[in-house]
């Protein structure tokens, strides 16, 4: 599931009764041992088979090892009605399997699938035409439809529903069962079967780099993502199923307040509901229990009181009140799935309690229940919602007003289509941090089918010009929607909202990512003078003109982190490390920057390397050059966790050496600390003064005493230096809960010669999930960063209250030394390494880095 637990509704009385138990359990799946492929260990493998009373071997789950092979040989008895391909591998190196389903043994059935491949190759192109030729095809026309399956790898029996499906679908001869005949005439079905074969491995909800791959579809880092992406673009379905666990009773996603602004949601609740409706009513008669959020839920996400029907402030439940379960953030299966087609939903099964729920057989169960009752819905409404997928396509296109929404019950607070502005502008030359940032986002854009433009002559906007070369964003573009939710800075919500189902409440590329954009409000001229765009600008780079000293980079992006630490591991030129502005004859860099001696051979092997980035090296003259530290190595970071999380995968994406060290690592035989320079914690404790925990305290505070370094965010990270007395007088506060989270304005009040910050301009945007700030710093800490003192919260969710008084003006980022004046520490507030998502943020810790191994 999403990570969350319901409350089960209070029908005890009913439930105690036993008149709830599901009609329709078969006696065995459909797909059952022996298995086919090299046994190896695997957590599905080993869950019990059944519900109680059940005979044991009665539902085995099948396992990863197996998954392959059974495909295959599915695929051999279709008579070529089933395909199935490698369409990616998993973090660890497991194979994903991508299944279209597509019965051509009719003529009518090819003359459907020919009429749906011509609407495909103008969907982006020409989405009015695609319209046209919807509606001249009438009812004959297929669509496709796509069910994934095991995002999460410890919610198994969705993998299991989705291949009975698969074999059922594939395999049941035509004329045999009118439901089958029927989706197959119609329907293209697609399957993503396991999307998470590491997680199902192990029986843990990540992916093998640590990842919940369902909060990964905007920033799209991990091979499980950009493999299930592929396949969504590929078919473009106007229905995506995403099967989840546990909820119970089973959950059928019809998604409550906040909605995400850059959905056309009058289309999308128009198909939602009557499909949910179709979904209940095969539950139904199935004889399973289902919750519906939009429709039964009240504020605090939860059901209304049995003895009233009423919410607890005395409302009635329902799409003005439900809140708890949104499609606020695109970073969702579904979610992304919304932005890219029409209907999407996650579908939460449950198998227990066994009243309602039926054990893991009922689980299963339920998943094919709700799937195969979609695929009728969608097959006899396949033309009237083609149609409508190409109406937001053709919205888009036009850039137009956004309409009126939406019919009762969900007139009431359930309009957030803001307008949009006319498009983005990604300058490059000046007033652009980072070209070579500026370039990943545009790969970025260009993968998600957003059109990019060039200008070829400079544009002027408000009281700034240009270079020509800078990209432009329009948002007059079939996929305006998913442009505008990844450019924008996004929207202060938190005076409509309670509550989000989960953070981050803001999450834009254009303001967390390394590059600089500008919005280009409505009504005004975007530049007129641009080609399109299909490939980045090729960059520059290199050593700049000049007599020189010295050359200097500033590292002010993370192409520029890699770089320096490709060089230091490269070993032939040895950098230093500014610990002050550089005056070079370009302009000052700030402090942190990297400086090298001048010459013939520095400047050939760094003009090399640059260009291939398109980072720029300044001559800098000796007068201009300010204090030093040798680096003589790239700093080797232990990352306080108990397994591999996305701060190692960030730490090593910069190219870091980074691995989890865990707090019975530390307490272990040998220490693991004497193969590391720097410490990162971002959510450890400081280990309990204990005699079982002795050892780590013992080998953490000679780490630091030896010169170690430290770097910590969030609350633990601060909390972890008091509480094993590095420090005096450092604390640090946070307003949690209800997904309070969302980007903050913060000072550079460090300026160019702050050794963190200094590449950063005065004003700048961060993360904050949950909102953090820090109030008090040691005396032996200088800070770099503070919020304002007010006006600081650009985008996301956090009333400011009681608790949030002090936010205003705090120090966020700060650095120094421990008392003892032996290890260099720097403490965020926020976590610059969150979910990867802060891209923006990452320079900042690798200053810190570099800085902390002295």
């Amino acid at each position: 599931m999403r990570a969350r637990s319901v409350r089960l509704p209070l029908l005890a009385g009913v439930l105690l009764a036993g008149l709830l138990v599901p009609m329709t359990q078969p006696a065995e799946a459909a797909i059952t041992p022996p298995w086919c492929g090299t046994p190896s260990a695997d957590a599905a493998a080993s869950l019990p088979t059944g519900a109680p009373g059940d005979p044991a071997g009665s539902f085995p789950h099948i396992p990863y090892y197996a998954v392959g092979c059974t495909l295959e040989r599915i695929a051999a008895q279709s008579n070529g009605r089933m395909t199935v391909e490698v369409i990616g591998e998993s973090a660890l190196g497991r194979p994903l399997y991508g299944v279209v389903i597509n019965a051509l043994e009719t003529k009518q059935q090819r003359d459907d699938y020919r009429a749906w491949t011509r609407v495909r190759k103008q969907m982006l192109e020409d989405p009015a035409k695609a319209q046209d030729l919807v509606d001249a095809a009438g009812p004959r026309i297929k669509t496709p439809m796509v069910i994934q399956g095991g995002i999460h790898g410890n919610e198994f029996e969705g993998v299991d529903a989705a291949m009975e499906l698969i074999e059922k679908y594939a395999t049941t001869p035509y004329g045999q069962d009118p439901e089958v005949d029927h989706a197959l005439d119609h329907l293209v079905l697609v399957f993503n079967p396991i999307q998470n074969p590491d997680g199902r491995v192990t029986g843990l909800r990540p992916n093998g780099n640590g990842f919940d791959l369902n909060r990964d579809y905007l920033s799209q880092t991990q091979p499980e993502t950009i493999a299930s992406i592929d396949l969504q673009k590929e078919w473009l379905a106007p229905e995506l199923l995403d099967l989840h666990g546990y909820v119970a009773p089973a959950l059928i996603e019809g998604t409550t307040k906040p909605h995400n602004p850059s959905v056309e949601y009058d289309l999308w609740i128009k198909w939602n509901q009557p499909r949910v409706a179709a979904n209940v009513a095969a539950m139904d008669a199935a004889g399973f229990e289902t919750t519906i959020p939009v429709t039964e839920w009240c504020s605090d996400g939860d059901f209304p009181s049995t003895t009233t029907g009423l919410c607890a402030n005395g409302r009635p439940p329902g799409p003005a009140e439900a809140e708890g379960w949104d499609d606020w953030g695109p970073f969702y299966t579904g979610m992304y799935a919304q932005q890219i087609g029409l209907d999407a939903s996650t579908i939460e099964m449950c198998w227990t309690p066994f009243d309602i729920c039926g054990g893991r057989i009922g689980a299963k169960n339920q998943q094919v229940v709700v799937v195969e009752s979609t695929m009728g819905f969608v097959a006899d409404n396949r033309s009237a919602m083609l149609h409508d997928q190409l109406e937001i396509l053709v919205r888009n296109d036009t850039n137009a007003p956004r309409p009126e929404c939406c019919p009762a019950p969900y007139d009431v607070d359930n309009n957030w289509m803001g307008e949009y502005g006319e498009g983005y502008l990604i300058p490059m030359g000046t007033g652009q941090r980072s070209e070579a940032e500026a370039n990943r986002l545009v790969e970025w854009l260009l993968y998600n089918d957003i059109e990019v433009q060039k200008t070829t002559r400079p544009y002027t906007y408000g009281d700034t010009t240009y270079a020509a070369g800078s990209y432009v964003v329009p948002l007059a573009q079939p996929r305006r929607g998913l442009a505008d939710t990844a450019l924008s800075i996004g929207v202060d919500i938190s005076d409509r909202i309670n509550q989000l189902y989960a953070s981050p409440a803001a999450w834009s590329h254009g303001y967390l990512w390394g590059a600089d954009v500008v919005p280009v409000p409505r009504g005004t001229a975007l530049p007129s003078a641009v080609n399109k765009v299909r490939t980045p600008s090729l960059l520059g780079g290199g050593v700049q003109g000049g007599s020189a000293d010295y050359y200097a980079l500033e590292i002010d992006s993370p192409t520029a982190v890699r770089f320096l630490n490709d060089l230091v591991s490269d070993g032939e030129l040895r950098p230093k490390l500014a610990l002050g502005p550089v005056q070079a004859t370009t302009g000052t860099l700030a402090a942190g920057s990297i400086v090298l001696p001048a010459g013939r051979e520095a400047r050939r092997t760094l003009d090399a390397l640059a260009k291939r980035t398109g980072l720029e090296f300044q001559p800098v003259k000796a007068a201009g050059v300010p204090a030093l530290d040798d680096v003589d190595r790239s700093p080797r970071i232990a990352v306080l966790t108990g397994s591999l999380d996305q701060s190692v995968w960030s730490l090593r994406n910069l190219g870091f050496t980074a691995n989890p060290v865990s707090t019975a690592m530390l307490n272990g035989t040998t220490n693991p600390l004497d193969s590391y320079d720097v410490v990162f914690n971002a959510g450890t404790a400081f280990p309990g003064n204990t005699a079982a925990n002795a050892t780590a305290r013992a080998r953490l505070a000679a780490f630091f005493a030896a010169g170690g370094g430290y770097i910590g965010a969030g609350t633990a990270g601060a909390g972890f230096l008091t509480s094993g007395g590095q420090v005096t007088g450092l604390t640090a506060t946070a307003r949690t809960g209800g997904g309070r989270s969302g980007i903050v304005w913060w000072d550079n009040t460090g300026g160019a010669s702050s050794v963190i910050t200094g590449a950063y301009p005065a004003r700048d945007t961060a993360m904050m999930d949950p909102p953090t700030w820090l109030t008090a710093v040691p005396s032996t800490f200088t800070v770099d960063a503070r919020l304002p003192q007010s006006g600081f919260f650009a985008a996301g969710l956090w009333a400011q209250d009681t608790q949030s008084a002090s936010a205003g003006g705090s120090a966020i980022v700060a650095h120094g030394t421990n008392t003892a004046g032996t290890s260099r520490m720097t403490v965020f507030a926020m976590n610059p390494l969150y979910r990867a998502d802060p891209e923006r943020e990452w320079p900042m810790v690798s200053a810190a880095a570099y800085w902390a191994d002295k």
